[in-house]
């Protein structure tokens, strides 16, 4: 196999080195691991594809994404060489048009593709479904997950200050990338509610915040559970509030049996937060009402409407199940209307 890319010797103490790659601003401010043509080859090896196929165009460069790129990237950021399917379908999805990754990348907002991963893989390269599946100790979680952001600042330029314009950002833009708990969910994988097989596996990618924990120790009912779940999530300040679009609710093994013990589906779920969660006008001010106004048109009512459903249809409530034990659920508040998540099988050689 010949790779394509350009070869450059350097001769450089490993701290050199990292000091190397960072002035010519190939890192995300972490160490990388040297793309050495060896590793870059197995790495293409365990995509099952050529090196030259292309994966993607990037945006906001719009340069393509060949696998070779891909495995250099993937290399940097400590990935081994199974994981490429993975890292391949997750490129697929916020390619999409729909996800807005040029939207994404640019913006002030801290949103950043939150990753989440179906089916087989998961135990096959060994992505963390369970405990602290948000947190660190998981190499694969971690190393996907930053891959994707290594690609997005060296293939599609999302460059700090330059092209990417977060006010704030979040630990989210270094890596995010989690599984769905399937074995210890009361309910079908999110991949076989959206009509994949059980045996298949899928990468979910959702423009999204930082992850909001919700803690409810308390509540033994789903009145009261939802209650609290839909007070967490409909807030104001987030992308939702003035721009409806998607939220995706994460939850913990031990909120979702008490759901699922009392009859409740997913689709109930959704259709009960959906009917508890109202966008009240009383409790913002008069300037970001308008301001809300010029953004989604539900808002655009008389005086007499005193509040209205905080998202447009119940479907855009994405349910997962993740987590170990505890009483804790997380909501991602997305991108808002700007963005939509995107679903890509995962392709095994």
């Amino acid at each position: 196999m010949t790779l394509q890319a350009s070869r450059l010797e350097v001769s450089a103490s490993p701290a050199e080195l990292q000091d190397w790659f960072e002035s010519q601003g190939w890192t995300d401010g972490l160490p990388v691991v040297p793309p050495t043509p060896e590793l870059v080859q197995a790495m293409i090896s365990g995509s099952g594809l050529a090196a030259t196929d292309v994966v993607a165009a990037v945006a906001p460069s719009g340069a393509l994404a060949t696998v070779e790129k891909v495995a250099i990237n993937a290399v940097m950021a400590g990935c081994r060489p199974h994981y490429m399917p993975v890292i391949l379908a997750a490129l697929r999805a916020v390619a999409q048009p729909a996800f807005n990754l040029a939207g994404i990348q640019a913006t002030t907002h801290p949103v950043a593709p939150l990753l989440f991963v179906n089916g087989p893989i998961r135990g096959r390269i060994g992505i963390n479904s369970g405990s602290n599946v948000f947190g660190q100790g998981a190499r694969a979680n971690a190393t996907v997950g930053r891959a994707l952001r290594l690609l997005l600042i060296n293939i599609g330029d999302g460059v700090p200050g330059k092209t990417d314009m977060a006010t704030f950002g979040s630990p989210a833009k270094f890596s995010y990338c989690a599984g769905e708990n399937e074995e210890a969910s009361p309910w079908e994988p999110f991949h076989v509610e959206h009509g994949m097989a059980r045996e298949d596996s899928a990468v979910l990618v959702h423009g999204g915040e930082a992850p909001h924990n919700i803690q409810d120790h308390a509540s033994a009912t789903p009145d009261e559970l939802l209650l609290t779940f839909a007070s967490s999530m409909a807030t104001l300040g987030n992308n939702n509030a003035g721009m409806g679009g998607e939220m995706l609710l994460a939850i913990g093994i031990e909120h979702a049996r008490i759901l699922a013990n009392h009859g409740m589906s997913k689709d109930d779920v959704r259709v009960e937060l959906h009917r508890r969660m109202r966008l009240r006008f009383d409790t913002m001010g008069v300037a970001v009402r308008n301001f809300y106004r010029n953004r989604r048109a539900a808002i655009d009512v008389g005086p007499e409407v005193t509040d209205i459903p905080y998202l447009d249809d119940p479907s855009q409530i994405l349910i997962l199940v993740a987590g170990g034990p505890g009483l804790h659920s997380m909501v991602v508040p997305s991108f808002g209307g700007a963005t939509r998540s995107a679903r890509e099988r995962v392709i095994v050689p």
